[in-house]
Protein backbone atom coordinates (compact mmCIF):
# COMPACT_ATOMS: atom_id res chain seq x y z
CA UNK A 1 0.00 0.00 0.00
CA UNK A 2 2.55 2.68 0.78
CA UNK A 3 4.15 1.82 -2.14
CA UNK A 4 0.92 2.67 -4.32
CA UNK A 5 0.88 5.62 -2.17
CA UNK A 6 4.57 7.09 -2.55
CA UNK A 7 3.61 6.15 -6.16
CA UNK A 8 0.55 8.25 -6.34
CA UNK A 9 2.39 11.40 -4.72
CA UNK A 10 5.15 11.08 -7.30
CA UNK A 11 2.66 11.25 -10.24
CA UNK A 12 0.39 13.92 -8.52
CA UNK A 13 4.28 16.42 -7.56
CA UNK A 14 4.99 15.82 -11.44
CA UNK A 15 1.76 17.26 -12.57
CA UNK A 16 0.48 21.22 -13.09
CA UNK A 17 -2.43 22.64 -12.99
CA UNK A 18 -3.31 24.23 -16.72
CA UNK A 19 -6.69 25.58 -18.11
CA UNK A 20 -8.05 23.18 -20.91
CA UNK A 21 -7.91 24.91 -24.31
CA UNK A 22 -11.39 24.09 -25.09
CA UNK A 23 -13.74 24.24 -21.80
CA UNK A 24 -11.65 26.61 -20.08
CA UNK A 25 -11.97 24.77 -16.95
CA UNK A 26 -8.94 24.36 -14.89
CA UNK A 27 -7.26 20.93 -14.28
CA UNK A 28 -4.66 18.92 -13.22
CA UNK A 29 -2.17 17.03 -16.10
CA UNK A 30 0.67 14.93 -15.40
CA UNK A 31 1.16 15.10 -19.87
CA UNK A 32 2.49 17.38 -21.30
CA UNK A 33 1.45 19.18 -24.40
CA UNK A 34 4.95 17.99 -26.39
CA UNK A 35 4.34 14.93 -24.88
CA UNK A 36 0.70 14.61 -26.35
CA UNK A 37 2.07 15.28 -29.39
CA UNK A 38 5.26 12.76 -29.31
CA UNK A 39 2.23 9.91 -28.30
CA UNK A 40 0.74 10.48 -31.08
CA UNK A 41 3.46 10.92 -33.54
CA UNK A 42 4.96 7.48 -31.91
CA UNK A 43 1.43 5.49 -32.31
CA UNK A 44 0.18 6.84 -35.39
CA UNK A 45 1.70 4.63 -38.31
CA UNK A 46 1.57 1.53 -36.63
CA UNK A 47 -1.65 1.94 -35.39
CA UNK A 48 -2.65 2.44 -39.11
CA UNK A 49 -1.12 -0.73 -39.66
CA UNK A 50 -2.80 -2.94 -37.03
CA UNK A 51 -6.35 -1.09 -37.96
CA UNK A 52 -6.01 -2.14 -41.58
CA UNK A 53 -3.17 -0.07 -43.16
CA UNK A 54 -3.31 3.43 -45.25
CA UNK A 55 -5.98 3.98 -48.14
CA UNK A 56 -4.21 4.45 -51.47
CA UNK A 57 -6.41 3.35 -54.15
CA UNK A 58 -7.81 7.07 -54.53
CA UNK A 59 -5.53 9.42 -53.38
CA UNK A 60 -7.73 12.29 -54.40
CA UNK A 61 -9.98 11.27 -51.56
CA UNK A 62 -7.23 11.40 -49.30
CA UNK A 63 -6.52 14.45 -50.19
CA UNK A 64 -10.22 15.36 -49.76
CA UNK A 65 -10.36 13.98 -46.16
CA UNK A 66 -6.94 16.00 -45.43
CA UNK A 67 -8.62 19.21 -46.78
CA UNK A 68 -11.81 19.68 -45.25
CA UNK A 69 -10.00 18.09 -41.36
CA UNK A 70 -7.49 20.96 -42.04
CA UNK A 71 -10.00 23.15 -42.34
CA UNK A 72 -11.55 22.62 -39.34
CA UNK A 73 -8.33 22.00 -37.56
CA UNK A 74 -7.66 26.14 -38.23
CA UNK A 75 -11.08 26.97 -36.08
CA UNK A 76 -9.95 24.78 -33.43
CA UNK A 77 -8.64 25.76 -30.33
CA UNK A 78 -5.37 24.38 -30.65
CA UNK A 79 -4.72 25.17 -34.36
CA UNK A 80 -1.32 24.78 -33.94
CA UNK A 81 -1.17 21.01 -32.96
CA UNK A 82 0.48 19.11 -36.02
CA UNK A 83 -2.91 17.96 -37.04
CA UNK A 84 -2.86 14.69 -39.63
CA UNK A 85 -6.15 13.25 -40.81
CA UNK A 86 -5.76 9.61 -42.96
CA UNK A 87 -7.88 7.03 -44.36
CA UNK A 88 -7.85 3.75 -42.87
CA UNK A 89 -8.79 0.84 -45.32
CA UNK A 90 -11.03 -1.09 -43.45
CA UNK A 91 -14.77 -1.53 -44.11
CA UNK A 92 -15.63 -1.18 -39.96
CA UNK A 93 -17.20 2.14 -39.63
CA UNK A 94 -15.56 3.95 -37.48
CA UNK A 95 -12.98 7.12 -36.78
CA UNK A 96 -10.46 7.87 -33.83
CA UNK A 97 -7.77 10.11 -32.36
CA UNK A 98 -5.04 9.91 -31.23
CA UNK A 99 -2.76 12.18 -28.37
CA UNK A 100 -1.36 15.60 -30.55
CA UNK A 101 -3.90 16.08 -33.43
CA UNK A 102 -3.64 12.50 -35.25
CA UNK A 103 -6.99 11.48 -36.90
CA UNK A 104 -8.30 8.81 -38.79
CA UNK A 105 -11.57 7.65 -40.82
CA UNK A 106 -11.90 4.07 -41.69
CA UNK A 107 -13.05 3.73 -45.33
CA UNK A 108 -16.18 1.85 -44.07
CA UNK A 109 -17.39 5.01 -42.10
CA UNK A 110 -17.14 6.74 -45.69
CA UNK A 111 -19.33 4.84 -47.29
CA UNK A 112 -22.10 6.07 -44.69
CA UNK A 113 -21.81 9.62 -45.40
CA UNK A 114 -23.84 11.96 -47.59
CA UNK A 115 -22.59 15.44 -47.69
CA UNK A 116 -19.05 17.06 -46.61
CA UNK A 117 -20.77 18.57 -43.69
CA UNK A 118 -21.78 15.12 -41.91
CA UNK A 119 -17.85 14.02 -42.66
CA UNK A 120 -16.94 17.41 -41.09
CA UNK A 121 -19.29 16.46 -38.01
CA UNK A 122 -17.08 13.48 -37.74
CA UNK A 123 -14.37 14.94 -37.80
CA UNK A 124 -14.83 17.73 -35.86
CA UNK A 125 -16.02 15.37 -33.23
CA UNK A 126 -12.75 13.67 -32.92
CA UNK A 127 -10.58 17.29 -33.20
CA UNK A 128 -12.33 18.17 -29.84
CA UNK A 129 -10.83 15.29 -28.31
CA UNK A 130 -7.61 15.85 -28.87
CA UNK A 131 -8.27 19.68 -28.56
CA UNK A 132 -9.75 18.72 -25.00
CA UNK A 133 -6.92 16.05 -24.04
CA UNK A 134 -9.24 13.35 -23.85
CA UNK A 135 -6.89 10.56 -25.19
CA UNK A 136 -4.08 11.98 -22.89
CA UNK A 137 -6.91 12.37 -19.58
CA UNK A 138 -7.33 8.73 -20.37
CA UNK A 139 -3.77 7.65 -20.34
CA UNK A 140 -2.90 9.87 -16.86
CA UNK A 141 -5.98 7.86 -15.14
CA UNK A 142 -4.37 4.70 -16.49
CA UNK A 143 -0.75 5.87 -15.06
CA UNK A 144 -2.71 6.56 -11.72
CA UNK A 145 -4.44 2.98 -11.37
CA UNK A 146 -2.04 1.12 -12.95
CA UNK A 147 0.66 2.80 -10.63
CA UNK A 148 3.07 4.60 -12.88
CA UNK A 149 4.65 5.44 -16.25
CA UNK A 150 5.86 1.75 -16.60
CA UNK A 151 2.28 0.65 -16.74
CA UNK A 152 1.97 2.15 -20.02
CA UNK A 153 2.55 -0.33 -22.14
CA UNK A 154 0.19 -3.21 -20.33
CA UNK A 155 -2.74 -1.00 -20.25
CA UNK A 156 -4.44 -2.48 -23.24
CA UNK A 157 -5.36 -6.22 -23.08
CA UNK A 158 -6.91 -6.76 -26.61
CA UNK A 159 -6.37 -10.05 -28.31
CA UNK A 160 -6.53 -8.03 -31.89
CA UNK A 161 -3.68 -6.17 -30.86
CA UNK A 162 -1.15 -8.74 -28.92
CA UNK A 163 1.25 -9.41 -31.51
CA UNK A 164 1.88 -5.92 -31.59
CA UNK A 165 5.62 -5.28 -30.49
CA UNK A 166 5.64 -1.98 -31.15
CA UNK A 167 7.03 0.21 -27.87
CA UNK A 168 4.03 1.79 -26.66
CA UNK A 169 1.56 -0.27 -29.12
CA UNK A 170 -0.67 -1.00 -26.32
CA UNK A 171 -1.11 2.47 -25.60
CA UNK A 172 -2.32 3.37 -29.00
CA UNK A 173 -5.02 0.48 -29.45
CA UNK A 174 -6.41 1.39 -25.86
CA UNK A 175 -6.65 5.01 -27.03
CA UNK A 176 -8.52 4.16 -30.17
CA UNK A 177 -10.64 1.43 -28.54
CA UNK A 178 -11.34 3.26 -25.20
CA UNK A 179 -15.09 4.27 -24.58
CA UNK A 180 -15.09 7.83 -23.82
CA UNK A 181 -17.29 8.68 -21.14
CA UNK A 182 -20.03 10.55 -20.98
CA UNK A 183 -19.31 13.82 -20.61
CA UNK A 184 -16.21 13.58 -23.03
CA UNK A 185 -18.84 12.78 -25.98
CA UNK A 186 -21.01 15.54 -25.37
CA UNK A 187 -18.36 17.94 -25.04
CA UNK A 188 -16.43 16.42 -28.29
CA UNK A 189 -20.52 16.90 -29.77
CA UNK A 190 -21.13 20.28 -28.52
CA UNK A 191 -17.36 21.51 -29.42
CA UNK A 192 -17.28 20.06 -32.95
CA UNK A 193 -20.68 21.89 -33.74
CA UNK A 194 -18.99 25.23 -33.20
CA UNK A 195 -15.80 23.98 -34.90
CA UNK A 196 -18.29 22.90 -37.54
CA UNK A 197 -19.89 26.49 -37.69
CA UNK A 198 -16.39 28.47 -37.92
CA UNK A 199 -15.64 26.77 -40.62
CA UNK A 200 -18.50 27.65 -42.55
CA UNK A 201 -20.34 24.26 -42.59
CA UNK A 202 -23.99 23.34 -41.58
CA UNK A 203 -24.56 22.35 -37.76
CA UNK A 204 -27.69 20.46 -38.73
CA UNK A 205 -25.48 17.77 -40.36
CA UNK A 206 -24.07 16.81 -36.79
CA UNK A 207 -27.88 16.25 -35.54
CA UNK A 208 -28.76 14.73 -38.52
CA UNK A 209 -25.88 12.34 -38.01
CA UNK A 210 -26.84 11.01 -34.59
CA UNK A 211 -30.11 10.29 -35.17
CA UNK A 212 -29.12 8.00 -38.24
CA UNK A 213 -26.24 6.45 -35.63
CA UNK A 214 -29.03 6.07 -33.37
CA UNK A 215 -31.13 4.20 -35.73
CA UNK A 216 -28.16 1.92 -37.22
CA UNK A 217 -27.53 0.99 -32.98
CA UNK A 218 -30.56 0.11 -32.87
CA UNK A 219 -30.46 -2.56 -35.93
CA UNK A 220 -27.22 -3.86 -33.65
CA UNK A 221 -25.42 -4.59 -36.83
CA UNK A 222 -22.46 -6.62 -35.97
CA UNK A 223 -19.98 -4.17 -38.26
CA UNK A 224 -21.49 -1.08 -36.26
CA UNK A 225 -21.34 -2.30 -32.90
CA UNK A 226 -17.44 -3.63 -33.15
CA UNK A 227 -16.94 -0.05 -34.97
CA UNK A 228 -17.96 3.61 -33.93
CA UNK A 229 -20.71 2.73 -31.72
CA UNK A 230 -18.13 0.55 -29.47
CA UNK A 231 -16.27 3.61 -28.32
CA UNK A 232 -18.69 6.48 -29.82
CA UNK A 233 -22.17 5.20 -28.73
CA UNK A 234 -25.37 7.17 -29.52
CA UNK A 235 -27.81 8.44 -27.34
CA UNK A 236 -31.29 10.51 -27.47
CA UNK A 237 -30.35 12.77 -24.93
CA UNK A 238 -26.89 13.35 -27.03
CA UNK A 239 -29.28 14.09 -29.98
CA UNK A 240 -31.13 16.15 -27.73
CA UNK A 241 -27.91 18.07 -26.52
CA UNK A 242 -26.83 19.07 -30.21
CA UNK A 243 -30.34 20.70 -30.66
CA UNK A 244 -29.66 22.95 -27.82
CA UNK A 245 -26.73 23.92 -29.24
CA UNK A 246 -27.91 24.68 -32.51
CA UNK A 247 -29.61 27.20 -30.84
CA UNK A 248 -26.94 28.51 -29.33
CA UNK A 249 -24.80 29.24 -32.31
CA UNK A 250 -24.39 32.61 -33.96
CA UNK A 251 -24.93 30.92 -37.04
CA UNK A 252 -26.71 27.78 -37.73
CA UNK A 253 -26.43 27.42 -41.69
CA UNK A 254 -23.59 26.96 -43.26
CA UNK A 255 -22.14 24.90 -46.43
CA UNK A 256 -23.33 21.28 -46.62
CA UNK A 257 -21.94 19.86 -50.05
CA UNK A 258 -23.68 16.83 -50.80
CA UNK A 259 -22.93 17.35 -54.63
CA UNK A 260 -19.35 17.91 -53.39
CA UNK A 261 -18.50 14.84 -50.97
CA UNK A 262 -20.70 12.61 -53.83
CA UNK A 263 -18.04 13.88 -56.26
CA UNK A 264 -15.05 13.27 -54.00
CA UNK A 265 -16.66 9.89 -52.73
CA UNK A 266 -17.54 8.23 -56.77
CA UNK A 267 -14.57 6.09 -57.10
CA UNK A 268 -15.34 4.51 -53.84
CA UNK A 269 -18.81 4.06 -54.03
CA UNK A 270 -18.61 2.91 -57.37
CA UNK A 271 -16.38 -0.07 -56.52
CA UNK A 272 -18.48 -0.94 -53.06
CA UNK A 273 -19.59 -4.43 -54.91
CA UNK A 274 -15.36 -5.38 -55.24
CA UNK A 275 -14.94 -4.54 -51.36
CA UNK A 276 -18.02 -6.57 -50.48
CA UNK A 277 -16.75 -9.24 -52.56
CA UNK A 278 -13.64 -8.84 -50.73
CA UNK A 279 -15.35 -9.16 -47.16
CA UNK A 280 -17.00 -12.23 -48.37
CA UNK A 281 -13.39 -13.37 -49.13
CA UNK A 282 -11.94 -12.62 -45.97
CA UNK A 283 -14.82 -14.74 -44.58
CA UNK A 284 -14.28 -17.98 -46.43
CA UNK A 285 -10.60 -17.78 -46.06
CA UNK A 286 -10.82 -17.53 -42.56
CA UNK A 287 -13.46 -20.70 -42.60
CA UNK A 288 -10.70 -22.13 -44.76
CA UNK A 289 -12.77 -22.22 -47.83
CA UNK A 290 -9.42 -21.47 -50.20
CA UNK A 291 -10.98 -22.13 -53.49
CA UNK A 292 -13.77 -19.66 -52.76
CA UNK A 293 -11.55 -17.16 -51.19
CA UNK A 294 -9.57 -17.22 -54.20
CA UNK A 295 -12.61 -16.77 -56.59
CA UNK A 296 -14.06 -13.93 -54.77
CA UNK A 297 -10.71 -11.66 -54.53
CA UNK A 298 -10.83 -12.28 -58.54
CA UNK A 299 -13.79 -10.93 -58.44
CA UNK A 300 -13.01 -7.85 -56.79
CA UNK A 301 -9.93 -7.79 -58.82
CA UNK A 302 -11.62 -7.67 -62.38
CA UNK A 303 -13.32 -4.78 -61.92
CA UNK A 304 -10.73 -2.92 -59.23
CA UNK A 305 -7.35 -4.26 -60.10
CA UNK A 306 -6.03 -1.31 -58.45
CA UNK A 307 -6.97 -2.11 -55.04
CA UNK A 308 -3.93 -3.76 -53.13
CA UNK A 309 -6.20 -5.41 -50.50
CA UNK A 310 -7.81 -7.70 -53.43
CA UNK A 311 -4.16 -8.55 -54.09
CA UNK A 312 -3.34 -9.73 -50.97
CA UNK A 313 -6.29 -11.67 -50.44
CA UNK A 314 -5.07 -13.62 -53.55
CA UNK A 315 -2.37 -14.34 -52.44
CA UNK A 316 -3.47 -15.52 -48.97
CA UNK A 317 -5.83 -17.57 -50.54
CA UNK A 318 -3.04 -19.05 -53.05
CA UNK A 319 -0.47 -19.58 -50.13
CA UNK A 320 -2.92 -21.55 -48.15
CA UNK A 321 -3.53 -24.01 -51.31
CA UNK A 322 0.20 -24.43 -51.30
CA UNK A 323 0.95 -22.56 -54.61
CA UNK A 324 3.72 -20.23 -53.55
CA UNK A 325 4.62 -18.85 -56.58
CA UNK A 326 1.26 -17.17 -57.49
CA UNK A 327 0.91 -16.28 -54.41
CA UNK A 328 4.53 -14.55 -54.63
CA UNK A 329 3.26 -12.81 -57.44
CA UNK A 330 -0.28 -11.26 -55.90
CA UNK A 331 1.84 -10.29 -52.86
CA UNK A 332 4.56 -8.06 -55.44
CA UNK A 333 1.01 -6.82 -56.90
CA UNK A 334 -0.03 -5.45 -53.71
CA UNK A 335 3.70 -4.20 -52.53
CA UNK A 336 3.58 -2.52 -56.26
CA UNK A 337 -0.06 -0.72 -55.22
CA UNK A 338 0.89 0.30 -51.55
CA UNK A 339 4.54 -0.46 -50.47
CA UNK A 340 3.47 0.32 -46.79
CA UNK A 341 1.37 -2.60 -45.26
CA UNK A 342 3.14 -4.16 -43.14
CA UNK A 343 1.39 -7.57 -43.78
CA UNK A 344 1.93 -7.83 -47.97
CA UNK A 345 5.44 -8.07 -46.48
CA UNK A 346 5.18 -10.55 -44.44
CA UNK A 347 2.89 -12.59 -46.37
CA UNK A 348 5.32 -12.13 -49.42
CA UNK A 349 8.35 -13.63 -46.97
CA UNK A 350 6.46 -16.72 -46.02
CA UNK A 351 5.73 -17.75 -49.41
CA UNK A 352 9.48 -16.87 -50.05
CA UNK A 353 10.48 -19.31 -47.15
CA UNK A 354 8.15 -21.96 -49.43
CA UNK A 355 10.29 -21.50 -52.21
CA UNK A 356 13.60 -21.64 -50.57
CA UNK A 357 14.40 -17.95 -50.88
CA UNK A 358 15.39 -17.77 -47.49
CA UNK A 359 17.43 -14.24 -48.14
CA UNK A 360 14.73 -12.79 -50.03
CA UNK A 361 12.13 -13.61 -47.01
CA UNK A 362 14.20 -12.36 -44.57
CA UNK A 363 14.61 -9.09 -46.99
CA UNK A 364 10.75 -9.16 -46.61
CA UNK A 365 10.24 -9.49 -42.46
CA UNK A 366 12.60 -6.75 -42.04
CA UNK A 367 10.17 -3.95 -44.20
CA UNK A 368 7.60 -5.52 -42.59
CA UNK A 369 9.26 -5.06 -38.90
CA UNK A 370 10.02 -2.14 -40.03
CA UNK A 371 6.26 -1.17 -40.55
CA UNK A 372 5.04 -2.55 -37.47
CA UNK A 373 7.16 -5.13 -35.19
CA UNK A 374 5.06 -7.91 -34.80
CA UNK A 375 5.92 -11.37 -33.12
CA UNK A 376 4.88 -13.16 -35.70
CA UNK A 377 7.54 -10.81 -38.00
CA UNK A 378 9.85 -11.53 -35.49
CA UNK A 379 9.61 -15.07 -34.87
CA UNK A 380 9.75 -16.26 -38.93
CA UNK A 381 12.62 -13.97 -39.04
CA UNK A 382 14.26 -15.95 -36.01
CA UNK A 383 13.65 -18.96 -37.92
CA UNK A 384 15.05 -18.34 -40.77
CA UNK A 385 18.39 -16.87 -39.20
CA UNK A 386 18.72 -19.95 -37.74
CA UNK A 387 18.37 -22.18 -40.86
CA UNK A 388 21.09 -19.32 -42.18
CA UNK A 389 23.31 -20.64 -39.64
CA UNK A 390 23.29 -16.78 -37.83
CA UNK A 391 22.01 -18.55 -34.05
CA UNK A 392 23.12 -15.34 -32.25
CA UNK A 393 21.26 -12.90 -34.22
CA UNK A 394 18.26 -15.80 -34.57
CA UNK A 395 17.75 -15.75 -30.86
CA UNK A 396 17.87 -11.96 -30.47
CA UNK A 397 14.34 -12.04 -32.65
CA UNK A 398 12.80 -14.92 -30.92
CA UNK A 399 13.16 -13.45 -27.20
CA UNK A 400 11.92 -10.17 -28.90
CA UNK A 401 8.64 -12.77 -30.42
CA UNK A 402 8.35 -14.30 -27.18
CA UNK A 403 7.36 -11.40 -25.63
CA UNK A 404 4.01 -11.71 -27.77
CA UNK A 405 0.83 -12.95 -26.47
CA UNK A 406 0.16 -14.94 -29.53
CA UNK A 407 1.30 -18.21 -30.71
CA UNK A 408 4.15 -16.82 -32.22
CA UNK A 409 5.20 -15.90 -28.90
CA UNK A 410 5.09 -19.25 -27.67
CA UNK A 411 6.31 -20.58 -30.87
CA UNK A 412 9.33 -18.41 -29.68
CA UNK A 413 9.50 -19.69 -26.39
CA UNK A 414 9.39 -23.34 -27.29
CA UNK A 415 12.06 -22.77 -29.70
CA UNK A 416 14.01 -20.59 -27.32
CA UNK A 417 13.82 -23.60 -24.41
CA UNK A 418 15.46 -26.33 -27.46
CA UNK A 419 18.46 -23.93 -28.23
CA UNK A 420 19.29 -23.85 -24.61
CA UNK A 421 19.61 -27.37 -24.32
CA UNK A 422 21.74 -27.52 -27.71
CA UNK A 423 24.10 -24.99 -27.10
Amino acid sequence: MSKIIFLFLSLFTLSSCIRNPVTGKKELTVISEQQEVSIGHDNFRSMQQAEGGPFTADKTLCEYVSRVGNKLARASARSHLPYEFVIVNDSTPNAWTLPGGKIAINRGLLTELHSEAELAAVLGHEIVHADARHGAKGIERGMLLQGGVVALGTLMNNTKYNDILVQGGSVGAMLINQKYGRGHEFEADRYGMVYMTEAGYDPHAAVQLQETFLRLSKDKDPNWVEGLFASHPPTRDRIEANRATLTTLKSNKGFTGEKEYKEATSWLTSHQSSYKSYEKGKKALASKSYKSAQKLADEALSSCPEEALFWHLKGEALLAQKSPVPAQKAFSEAISRNPNNFDFYLKRAQAKKSLKDLSGAQVDLRKSLALLPTGEGHELLGRLLLMSGKRKEAIQHLQIASKAESNAGKKAQKLLEHLSRTK
